[in-house]
């Protein structure tokens, strides 16, 4: 057997372990702690992103979110979803809500987090922040939208 016919398995496998779905734990969840812990997350991810540090938000986003995005490719949609909205002030949380199944993403444990964000020229935003959790990585955004609110 030749080292290339090695390396095809092995990749293979990689690639199967990457792109599979987050498990999903068949013991009950503490629906509480979840929430806290999922809110903590997308808190330090927005810090990130407020402070500019945007390449170093998509390092710490979860492993679905880099592989549907590149890095350069997020910075560039980060500047254009905000720029004209710099800078973001105090955000007020006004929805969260956990659940198993999001559309359009595999099964896992998600938070839908929305927060109503004072911006600059007297304007307010929506934010979305999705985090997942993200196997032994724990809670990591999947997820980020933006939207004026009318």
């Amino acid at each position: 057997m030749t080292l290339l016919s090695l390396r095809i398995p092995v990749v293979a496998s990689v690639l199967a372990t990457l792109l599979s779905p987050p498990v999903v734990s068949q013991t009950p969840v503490d629906t509480a702690a979840a929430l806290r812990a999922a809110d903590a997350a997308a808190h330090a991810w927005l810090a990130l992103v407020d402070k500019g540090q945007i390449a170093e938000s998509w390092d710490e986003a979860a492993l679905s979110f880099q592989l549907a995005v590149t890095k350069p490719k997020w910075v560039q949609a980060v500047k254009q979803a905000r720029g004209s909205f710099e800078p973001f002030g105090a955000r007020r949380q006004i929805m969260a809500r956990y659940t198993l199944d999001l559309p359009n993403a595999p099964p896992g444990q998600y938070v839908l987090f929305q927060y109503q964000t004072n911006v600059s020229g007297d304007h307010q935003v929506v934010e979305t922040v999705v985090p997942v959790l993200d196997g032994k990585r724990g809670w990591r955004v999947s997820g980020y939208f933006v939207r004026l609110e009318e």
